[in-house]
Order: C-alpha cells, then structure tokens, then sequence
C-alpha cells in the first residue's frame, strides 16, 4: 500500500512567492501556483482552500518575514518606540526592491477579502501603537511612517508609478526625521 504524498505548504508558498516576483502578480493564478509547486491543483486546494487564503497565508509569511528582519535590526528586548520606527524604515529601506512590491502586491490582492486581513490589520495596528502624538516628535513620526506605508501602497495599487530612486528618498527622508527625534 502506498504511502499517502504530503503536501508542504511552505512549498506552496515558496511557488506563490517566485511567481509573484517574476511577473508581478501578472499570473498569479491557483493554476500557475499549482504547477510552479509541481502539484495538482486539488492538492494546492487541499492546503489552501481559495486564491484568497493563500494570499492570506503568503502575506502573513511576508508580515512576519519583516517584522522578524525589524526585531533583528533593533536587537534589544524592549527598545524605546522610537528605535522601533526607525528599525522598521532602515529594513525598508535594505530590502530589495521585489520584496517590497511583492508585499505590496499581496495587501492590495486581499483588499476585497476583508475577513483575510486580520494579520494586517495586527501589524499596522501594532505599529500605529508605537506613535506618541502627544508629543512634536511623535507627530513628526507618525507623518514620516505613514508617508513611507502610503507611498508604499500606492505603489502597490499601481496608482502611482514609484521609481526606486524616490521610493529610497521617501525611506531615507523618514528615517533621518525619526533620527531628529531620537537626538533631541
């Protein structure tokens, strides 16, 4: 009797990844998924059950891929809000450009699947936490923080055609006033 053949779903996602990066979501079908991952398209559908859970489940990978990169960057327990936000655009600004549109990429994918967004919703909420708009310098933050993620959507919607040079000036710009902030 054969051995029933698992299918791993990192796998999966390692195929969802490679063909978003190569076409830019172009031909981002479970279809393509499927025979990028060299399995059938019921086993693709046994792991994720729809297009929307597996852009979910790649998305919450990317979120946690980055989060993990920002912690890194910051390297102590529980470092100042501050260092946190600037963590987070210095790993912006290191990453290679297909990464980011690639995240941005999947967002935008699960923008009409508002059930799927939960994990999303949990990072930006985590990293709206970490604001202090009491304060000039927290609102400065907050402002270079969402400068970068609103830039960083509108690329990805595609509503504005982002050169890396600007999308790096924006990242550096909202680095150097967190910096301000952290000297004063």
């Amino acid at each position: 009797m054969a051995r029933k053949k698992e299918i791993d779903p990192d796998r999966i996602l390692d195929a969802a990844d490679a063909l978003i990066l190569e076409t830019g979501g172009r031909n981002f079908t479970l279809d393509a998924v499927a025979e990028r991952a060299g399995i059938s398209k019921g086993g693709l559908v046994y792991s994720f059950a729809t297009k929307d859970a597996l852009v979910a489940a790649a998305l919450e990978r990317e979120m946690t891929r980055f989060q993990t990169a920002v912690d890194q960057r910051v390297g102590t327990p529980k470092p100042a809000k501050d260092r946190q936000l600037l963590a987070h655009v210095e790993e912006a600004l290191a990453e290679d450009d297909s990464l980011a549109r690639q995240a941005a990429f999947l967002m935008v994918t699960l923008v009409h699947a508002p059930d799927m967004i939960g994990p999303a919703r949990d990072f930006y909420r985590r990293l709206f936490e970490l604001f202090e708009p009491d304060t000039s310098h927290g609102r400065d933050a907050r402002q270079a923080i969402l400068a970068v993620e609103g830039l960083f959507l509108l690329r990805g919607l595609g509503l504005y055609d982002v050169q890396l040079e600007e999308w790096k000036a924006v990242l550096k710009h909202a680095g150097q006033t967190i910096r301000n902030g952290l000297r004063a």
